[in-house]
């Protein structure tokens, strides 16, 4: 394979180490729990491998976003919790109930099938209810929880393992943002209240996304559930410690020599403006590097940047390399990962996204190799 995404266990383990470290220092009676997320093959990094790491590190539980995200890990023979974080199916709810996996519901339309399975089966089912505080996605209504909790309990063979909600705006920083963030957070806990007040016991109640987990020490709540900075990246790349995990690389497939006022790819979009080389590197948008970066970015060979020219391809690439006389096929290509010019969150800025989407786009073809 030419193009890796070659991830560093040692960097998920320092980032664990930070999280935790966050978590246990406050003053709480009991430790605050980690809901790892592993959803969208791990933001791209290999969703068996992630989980196979995390529950390695003891994790408490895992989160994925599908029931065929679960069945994947759990078939892996994960053996920690798996939350379905999203809202499945009903005919789904036998692959729930046979995999152990705990389900986040919005209403009781699967209850009935989780139970007619798990009473033929002799099993019980943990389940989570989500609450609506304000993002409106997903999640009973707040004047709802209680009546949901109570249908839930009616059933001998479902129990109610938690509650949580998520944040619509907890990673922006001006004063609309962080007064709605907060009241979320008071919905919430006045509907953890109500539960707790009609005796209703609740394990796990968990809120904090990553940028909950880093600016609200007040959702931490039971549980938090670390996502994107499990992976290294915060808004501002190194804040708190964190070090991206992955880097993605490909190598030099072809140097050309290219006269002046030659064009490069597609479109004439690149012109020579004087003798020089181009160095072919053998990934594109196919691999997850978006259009927009045509003319738009840079890769790292040998310890130097070189701008990549012209229209990048399903398959490839080009980086103008100068005269430079030392760069051969097969030499290593960084396209980014933890380095301070090229990373996913500078790409994400040129492309108009954020950090998570340049993770998740990395495609199938992108080998992924895990190294310690």
């Amino acid at each position: 394979m030419y193009n890796i995404a070659e991830i560093d266990l040692k960097a998920l383990q320092n980032n664990i180490k930070i999280i935790r470290s966050m978590t246990e220092n406050i003053e709480k009676t009991e430790k605050t729990k980690l809901l790892a997320i592993v959803k969208a093959n791990a933001y791209g990094h290999g969703i068996v491998g992630i989980s196979k790491e995390l529950e390695k590190l003891n994790v408490d539980a895992l989160g994925v976003a599908t029931v065929e995200e679960g069945v994947k890990i759990r078939e892996a023979d994960i053996k920690t919790p798996i939350v379905v974080l999203f809202q499945h199916f009903r005919n789904e709810s036998e692959y729930v109930c046979n995999y152990n996996l705990t389900p986040i519901i919005s209403n009781a339309e699967c209850l009935d099938d989780y139970d007619k399975f798990l009473k033929k089966h002799d099993k019980k089912l943990k389940l989570y209810i989500k609450v609506d505080t304000g993002l409106n996605r997903m999640g009973a209504k707040p004047k709802e929880v209680l009546n949901l909790a109570k249908k839930v309990l009616s059933y001998n063979t479902l129990e109610l393992e938690g509650i949580n909600t998520h944040y619509a705006a907890s990673d922006m920083f001006d004063d609309a943002s962080k007064e709605f963030t907060e009241n979320q957070i008071k919905v919430f806990s006045e509907v953890l209240n109500n539960l707790k007040t009609n005796g209703i016991k609740i394990n796990n109640a968990h809120t904090a996304n990553s940028a909950a987990l880093l600016y609200y020490k007040n959702a931490y709540f039971d549980m938090v559930r670390a996502g994107i900075v499990l992976y290294g990246y915060t808004e501002k790349l190194h804040d708190f410690g964190f070090k991206p995990i992955l880097n993605l690389k490909s190598r030099v497939v072809l140097v050309r020599k290219i006269k002046k006022n030659e064009t490069v790819s597609y479109g004439m979009t690149w012109k020579a403006n004087k003798d020089t080389n181009i160095a072919v590197i053998p990934i594109g948008y196919a691999d997850g590097m978006s259009r927009k970066l045509s003319n738009n970015w840079e890769v790292k060979i040998k310890g130097k940047y070189y701008p990549i020219v012209g229209k990048i391809c399903m398959d490839i690439m080009m980086a103008d390399i100068g005269n430079e006389d030392n760069i051969k096929e097969n030499d290593d290509v960084l396209v980014f990962g933890d380095d301070d010019r090229i990373n996913a969150n500078t790409m994400a800025n040129k492309i108009g996204t954020i950090s998570h989407e340049v993770l998740v786009r990395i495609g199938e073809r992108v080998k992924r190799v895990y190294k310690n």
